[in-house]
């Protein structure tokens, strides 16, 4: 099993369990045994949650209030509130929705769970206008039919001023596909897709149901009709180099800092926003 996060995050043996029948399951035939282990701790007991929500307090006041839409099983939204944040959690399968709740209700016991992780779709948020400061889709919009209909939901419940944060694949890319991690086509023919995968011996129920193609300039195309002004999320990151996991990467930048070069890589980074071809859509967006 995977090592524990931080700060009495940590799930139990009991919860770490189901969710490993949950994921054999609801990736039979899509991940093999490694990609199973690396998706408990990239996503169950997340690194990265604590590292992204560690840089996002960072540029926020104390008491902001954040919605996390596709919560997973809350390991964002936790870290987000050990960072002072006022965050919650919208999910649309009941099984993490319960992760999520049990494990807010041991690391903030005077917290009520069922008022931070809700369940719902994303589609249809049920919270009034301008109701948040951040609002965050960490790898969800390519596992919805309609992305501009969520951005759209996203930015409506977003205060004047706020920022909406998102990660997901660029189908547009030559990369490996994001879930089967098998070498991919930019907007490969969804029929073709599906017999190579077959081909691979690998299930394709998972990509018919559940993946849905979106692309940079697309996404970049939805925020602008909605009027937001984006910039790239790396930019954030360089103002962190404590927090970027790679030490290689982390030198780099801290050299570049020192030697006054960091302002081009920003630069650099800031153009790349606009590569139609890039891995992924990595996106900070101001209304």
């Amino acid at each position: 099993m995977p090592t524990s996060i931080d700060h009495d995050l940590s799930l139990t043996q009991d919860e770490l369990s189901l969710i490993d029948g949950y994921l054999r399951e609801q990736y039979r035939g899509v991940f093999d045994e490694q990609m199973i282990q690396a998706h408990l701790n990239e996503y169950v007991e997340s690194t990265f949650a604590g590292n992204l929500a560690a840089i996002i307090a960072s540029e926020a006041r104390p008491g902001v209030r954040l919605l996390d839409i596709g919560a997973g099983y809350g390991a964002f939204v936790l870290s987000c509130r050990q960072q002072g944040l006022d965050a919650a959690g919208y999910e649309l399968a009941g099984f993490e929705v319960d992760i999520s709740r049990r494990r807010l209700a041991r690391s903030e016991p005077a917290a009520n769970p069922a008022s931070v992780f809700l369940k719902g779709d994303a589609g249809r948020l049920p919270f009034a206008d301008n109701t948040y400061e951040i609002v965050t889709l960490l790898n969800v919009l390519e596992h919805v039919p309609d992305y501009r209909a969520v951005l759209a939901e996203a930015v409506r419940v977003l205060r004047p001023g706020g920022r909406l944060i998102f990660i997901c694949p660029n189908y547009a890319a030559l990369r490996k596909e994001a879930h089967y991690h098998v070498p991919w086509l930019p907007l490969f023919p969804r029929r073709l897709a599906s017999a190579y995968l077959r081909f691979l011996g690998r299930n394709p129920e998972f990509f018919q149901r559940h993946i849905y193609y979106c692309t940079n300039w697309g996404v970049l195309s939805a925020l602008s009709g909605l009027g937001l002004r984006p910039t790239n999320l790396d930019v954030l990151r360089l103002e962190h180099p404590e927090l970027i996991s790679s030490s290689h990467a982390r030198r780099l930048v801290e050299s570049l800092r020192a030697s006054r070069l960091l302002p081009l890589l920003k630069f650099a980074f800031r153009m790349s926003l606009y590569n139609p071809f890039k891995s992924a859509v990595t996106v900070v967006a101001c209304k």
